[in-house]
């Protein structure tokens, strides 16, 4: 029976082993995968101000436009999160690097939102 048993179980430890053990990117974006964040990056921020000016009329509240814009272009940012997940990147550093982008976006529309209801002309 003890035979048995270490035939069974060492192969099941050594799998499980390469499982914990595995190793994931964490720099050296390829030149493809560059282009592919810098992309999504200006798509997402496109998206975010194209939402918003189609929302600036009927709502006036910056920061409710903020958010339903975001809403409107999550989909972009968790498109990217999966293709870089794909690629065997840490998912952690993936989603600082997402959230980054996301932030940076969302301040840059919540500013540009705030001067435009601030203008004289409005």
């Amino acid at each position: 029976m003890r035979f048995k048993i270490k035939y069974i179980f060492a192969p099941l430890l050594f799998l499980f082993s390469l499982h914990v053990y595995a190793e994931y990117k964490t720099t050296d974006f390829t030149q493809e995968e560059y282009q592919m964040v810098i992309k999504t990056s200006g798509e997402y921020t496109n998206c975010l101000n194209e939402t918003a000016i189609s929302q600036v009329e009927s709502q006036s509240d910056v920061r409710i436009i903020a958010d339903y814009a975001m809403k409107q272009c999550a989909s972009i940012l968790e498109m990217l999160y999966q293709e870089l997940v794909s690629a065997n990147y840490d998912p952690k550093a993936v989603r600082r690097l997402v959230g980054s982008t996301s932030n940076r976006a969302s301040n840059k529309l919540l500013s540009n939102l705030m001067r435009y209801r601030a203008s004289p002309n409005q």
